[in-house]
């Protein structure tokens, strides 16, 4: 077979061909290769990486847009019995102020979460960090989603030119480079989880389902304009983040009342522009194999091959999954790749080959992602090991 480039590498798996070897793709979240290797842009960390001789994309996401009237005031405070300062952030709705109260904890700038830095300590609106540093939950009630509305909102018009701006030139670079090009559209639960907190979000979706369904339609709303922006680019696979998403929060039950339905609209849009969608969950997701099939989802993205400690049987997910939805995953980092042996590196990557490979349907990747902390060894023993096996 001739050698195909990385991106249609990548759409023969998604296709579920078979193609010329089993694609690689090494993300990253905040990790730094050691000299001379390194990177400033997506674009650079992915010419990097295909200098390796390993797979890479560029994604691409819509603007966030608050409302124009939307005002924002930030302070921090400490109040007596609190364990540590707190951020206050406020934005001032036509609707009325909406708040967000964080603590800042010891960890709030680490090197494992690049998104904070020293000089400029603050809230985002959405934000992994604030999920279990809130004081309190900053929806309460049917008036707090009529603030949320100004904040989470579909891209407005008058930002689309700029978007498809930046669009080109990241397509430009993809087509450069031969790599695929992904668009972020959904964040679902991820979402939520953000601007509530999990226990605070899970007790509303049981103790006051309406309002927990609201929320997530004003989400789901500005995710569909979303997906019609993108299917206004040349992205090739449009993306559903779903950490928040498996059972590790969720019951089986829950998932397919609040977001089955969901991702089964965004999948029928992103199909009918002809593109195909993945869906990114890392952990809960076994008891959901089902489910992903009935979704239309064309690949479950980090799946992970450990779960609770306990080694995933990856064949019954192959045959469960019966060429309808790809895998890209199949390698662990908190585990294997950071702790584990060469054997074990070895072992683990020729099981993924050997059991979700055969017939095509399987890109490598890691689950969760190469972190700040993850050995260069680990990351050269793996490249030779999959040397070794990709075709």
């Amino acid at each position: 077979m001739a050698r195909l480039s990385s991106r249609e590498r990548m759409l023969s798996v998604l296709r579920y061909e078979e193609p010329d070897r089993v694609p690689l793709l090494l993300n990253t979240f905040g990790f730094q290769p050691p000299p001379p290797l390194g990177w400033s842009s997506q674009y650079e960390e992915a010419r990097t990486w295909l200098s390796l001789g390993v797979d890479d994309w560029l994604d691409i996401w819509p603007p966030h847009v608050f409302h124009p009237d939307v005002k924002v005031r930030q302070w921090e405070e400490s109040r007596p019995g609190d364990p540590w300062p707190c951020m206050v952030k406020e934005y001032d709705t036509p609707a009325g102020v909406f708040r967000q109260e964080v603590y800042r904890t010891d960890d709030w700038v680490s090197p494992e979460w690049p998104t904070h830095r020293d000089e400029a300590p603050g809230i985002n609106l959405l934000d992994d960090y604030n999920v279990p540093r809130y004081r309190a939950c900053p929806i309460e009630s049917e008036q707090d989603l009529e603030k949320l509305r100004y904040l989470i909102r579909p891209v407005p018009d008058e930002a689309i030119s700029g978007f498809q701006e930046r669009a080109d030139v990241v397509a430009r670079q993809a087509r450069e480079l031969g790599v695929l090009l992904v668009g972020g559209a959904s964040d679902g639960a991820d979402a939520a989880s953000w601007l509530c907190g999990h226990e605070p979000l899970l007790f509303m979706a049981m103790d006051r389902p309406g309002l927990f369904e609201e929320m997530l339609d004003i989400i789901h709303v500005r995710e569909k304009r979303n997906v019609e922006l993108l299917l206004d680019t040349p992205v090739d696979l449009i993306m559903r983040r779903g950490y928040y998403e498996g059972t590790t929060f969720w019951s089986p039950g829950l998932y397919r009342r609040y977001f089955l339905p969901r991702i089964r609209e965004l999948a029928d849009l992103v199909h009918q522009g002809d593109r195909m969608m993945g869906y990114t969950m890392s952990v809960g997701w076994l008891p959901l194999l089902d489910a992903f099939v009935e979704s239309g989802i064309d690949a479950q993205n980090l799946l992970d091959p450990i779960a609770g400690g306990q080694r995933i049987d990856l064949a019954r997910v192959k045959s469960a999954f019966n060429k309808r939805v790809a895998v890209i995953g199949g390698l662990n980092e908190p585990i294997t790749l950071h702790r584990g042996s060469a054997r074990d590196i070895r072992e683990e990557l020729f099981r993924a080959v050997r059991d979700l490979g055969e017939g095509g349907g399987l890109a490598l990747s890691v689950a969760e992602a190469i972190m700040p902390t993850t050995p260069w060894r680990s990351i050269e023993t793996l490249i030779e090991a999959w040397k070794e096996v990709r075709d």
